[in-house]
């Protein structure tokens, strides 16, 4: 019976699970054509690309309590390479990177409020590249919690493994040159090879253009 009971709540995580995904990923369609609309490339620019042969990658991950939690790093600071990422989580412990906090001085990290049942989203180093800049991938990191076990369900959107994303056309002009090499999540994943994102290394400062 105890076996039986198992299965069956096996079962039903695993329905829950894939219907979460299908409507995730729905709603990241959705929100990349609001973006790519916003750049004035159209709703459906990256759709296909996207949809039909588009790349979704789903994290689970479990913070136990931390008896010392200003001693240690859930995940330490990087940016996702994704076109976005959705966050679900049951606890505050996302904290973000103002940049421009003090004057664009030093910035300064800033606690993402936990609200029930609300999705969190993530511009990712993707969006940087095709907006030209225009869009900045979003810098965050895991703190952890003292009493209580914090869970994120996090799903990350891009393009297919192989496929590039590029500076669009439509968006250089003499004023704003191509400011971004093209590169694929191939690419992401040899660069994770050969170097330490815990040290702070990021993926988008090696696609960044020099003047």
């Amino acid at each position: 019976m105890v076996i039986n009971s198992i299965t069956c709540s096996f079962i039903l995580l695993l329905e829950k699970m894939g219907k979460f995904c299908e409507e995730v990923r729905k709603l990241s369609i959705e929100i990349m054509g609001a973006i790519t609309e916003s750049l004035g490339l159209g709703r459906d620019y990256l759709s296909s690309r996207m949809d039909e042969n588009g790349t979704q990658v789903m994290a689970v991950n479990c913070y136990p309590p931390c008896p010392g939690p200003e001693k240690a790093l859930g995940l330490p600071p990087h940016s996702d390479y994704s076109c976005i990422t959705i966050l679900l989580q049951n606890l505050a412990g996302l904290k973000i990177f103002d940049p421009m906090a003090h004057g664009g001085g030093s910035g300064r990290w800033v606690v993402v409020p936990q609200v029930t049942g609300v999705l969190k989203v993530h511009i990712g180093d993707h969006v940087e590249v095709l907006s030209n800049g225009l869009y900045k991938s979003v810098v965050h990191k895991v703190t952890l919690n003292e009493e209580n076990t914090r869970i994120s369900l996090a799903s990350l959107h891009s393009l297919d493994m192989d496929d590039k994303m590029n500076v669009p056309c439509e968006l250089v002009n003499d004023e704003n040159p191509v400011r971004y090499k093209e590169s694929s999540f191939k690419d992401f994943l040899d660069f994770l090879v050969k170097n330490d994102i815990s040290q702070g290394d990021r993926f988008i400062d090696t696609l960044r253009i020099k003047d």
